[in-house]
């Protein structure tokens, strides 16, 4: 998670973490905050103060500089990256497509909103840089798409695979 420290202006990190790894996530945004004031937004229900306050050995100063949004739908996503200013902090992304995989908004409005996201943290990259997290999509093709999306947008890509379970490895005889 060393990576998710080195952030730079103009550019904007994704990284393919599954769920299973966002303590370590959680415990690099703490790492973070020991130097700077930072900007969390959490689409995906990610974000755990408990942890973090963990990581941060409980001094108050740390989580003090930690300021956190949450979306729970793909439009307030668009809306709380709008709204927010460029220049004053870095901006961690937690799970970006967990809301855009919601069935019930369409396809083509949940495209056209990302891409309006992702123009967003394109220009919130321009001081500080941004980091932004996803996890592995759902086999569906109308999230792969989604996540081809963004993964194809980012100045910087990084992926931490899982190696698949003994029980979902296939069997040759």
């Amino acid at each position: 998670m060393n990576e998710l420290l080195d952030l730079h202006s103009n550019q904007w990190k994704l990284i393919i973490l599954p769920r299973k790894y966002r303590t370590r996530l959680l415990i690099a945004i703490a790492q973070l905050a020991e130097h700077s004031p930072l900007k969390v937004l959490d689409c995906g229900r990610q974000y755990d103060s408990s942890i973090v306050a963990r990581a941060a050995r409980g001094r108050e100063e740390i989580m003090d500089r930690i300021q956190i949004q949450r979306a729970f739908i793909c439009y307030e996503v668009v809306k709380l990256l709008e709204r927010t200013p460029t220049g004053h902090a870095p901006t961690i992304v937690l799970d970006l497509l967990s809301t855009f995989y919601d069935e019930n908004v369409q396809i083509g409005m949940r495209q056209f909103l990302l891409q309006s996201a992702l123009l967003h943290i394109q220009r919130l990259s321009y001081k500080f840089g941004v980091f932004v997290s996803i996890d592995f999509p759902p086999n569906t093709s109308n999230e792969l798409s989604l996540f081809e999306q963004v993964r194809s947008a980012a100045s910087q890509v990084l992926a931490y695979e899982t190696p698949a379970d003994a029980s979902q490895q296939l069997r040759l005889f």
